[in-house]
C-alpha cells in the first residue's frame, strides 16, 4: 500500500523527479571529473619531477609557481634573492637544492638557467637520472646543453652557435645577438619539458642580461 502511495506520489512529480535525479547525477559526473583531473595531474607530477619535496619561490600561487618551474607553464610573478636560496641550500634539513631561473627563450623553446646540481640530483618518472646523448654539462659562461627535443627539431649538433632571446615569444625582437651560446651538451629524450628546454648557468643568464636594456634602446 506504501510502495503505491509513494509510486503514484512520484508520478505526479516526475518532472520534479527527474529534474532531481539528473542534478544528482550531474554533480557525481562533477565530483569523479575533478578527481580524475587531480589524480591525472599527480601522476604527471610524478613522471615529470621525482624525489622531490619541496618547491620554493616567491610569493604566488601554488599552483602558479608548480606550472611555472616544472612544466615551464606562465610567468614568474617574481624572484627570491641569491641569498635566500644560499640560506635554504644550507639548511641541514635540506639534502640538495637547484637554483632555477627562467624568462628567456630560443626560437619558442624555454632557456633555464641552474647549476650542474641539475645534472646531479634531477630525477624524474621512477627516479630516473638524467643521461647526456652527446657532449657534457656547461662548464663555461657561454655553454649550453640542450633537450633532445630541441636538438631534434632545430637540427642543433655538438659545437654549434646560437642566440638567446627576451621574453618567452617564438618571434622576439630583443635578441642578445652580442653573447652567443655554444651547445656543450645534449641530453637523451626524457618525456618530460626538460626535452624542450635549453639549459644554461645562471652566470650565463646574468651575463647575457648585463645592459641589454641599454642595447634594445640603441637599436631602436
Amino acid at each position: 500500500m506504501l510502495f503505491k502511495v509513494a509510486l503514484q506520489s512520484l508520478l505526479n512529480r516526475r518532472m520534479t523527479v527527474l529534474l532531481t535525479v539528473l542534478s544528482i547525477a550531474i554533480s557525481i559526473f562533477v565530483l569523479l571529473g575533478v578527481e580524475h583531473v587531480r589524480k591525472e595531474a599527480r601522476e604527471s607530477f610524478g613522471r615529470t619531477v621525482s624525489g622531490v619535496d619541496l618547491i620554493v619561490g616567491a610569493r604566488t600561487s601554488q599552483l602558479n609557481l608548480l606550472l611555472y618551474s616544472v612544466f615551464r607553464i606562465g610567468n614568474a610573478t617574481n624572484n627570491i634573492t641569491w641569498q635566500s636560496y644560499q640560506t635554504l641550500a644550507a639548511n641541514k634539513a635540506v639534502a640538495w637544492a637547484i637554483p632555477i631561473s627562467l624568462g628567456d627563450s630560443h626560437r619558442g623553446y624555454r632557456v633555464m638557467g641552474t647549476s650542474k646540481d641539475y645534472f646531479r640530483h634531477f630525477r624524474y618518472g621512477s627516479q630516473s637520472p638524467l643521461v647526456f646523448d652527446s657532449g657534457q654539462a656547461f662548464d663555461g659562461v657561454f655553454d649550453v646543453v640542450l633537450g633532445a627535443e630541441v636538438a631534434k627539431k632545430l637540427n642543433y649538433k655538438i659545437g654549434q652557435q646560437l642566440v638567446l632571446s627576451h621574453g618567452l615569444g617564438k618571434t622576439s625582437f630583443t635578441k642578445h645577438d652580442d653573447k652567443p651560446f655554444h651547445v656543450v651538451g645534449i641530453l637523451e629524450a626524457t618525456g618530460t619539458p626538460v626535452d624542450q628546454t635549453l639549459h644554461v648557468s645562471l652566470a650565463g643568464i646574468e651575463a647575457i642580461h648585463i645592459d641589454w636594456q641599454k642595447v634594445c634602446s640603441a637599436q631602436v
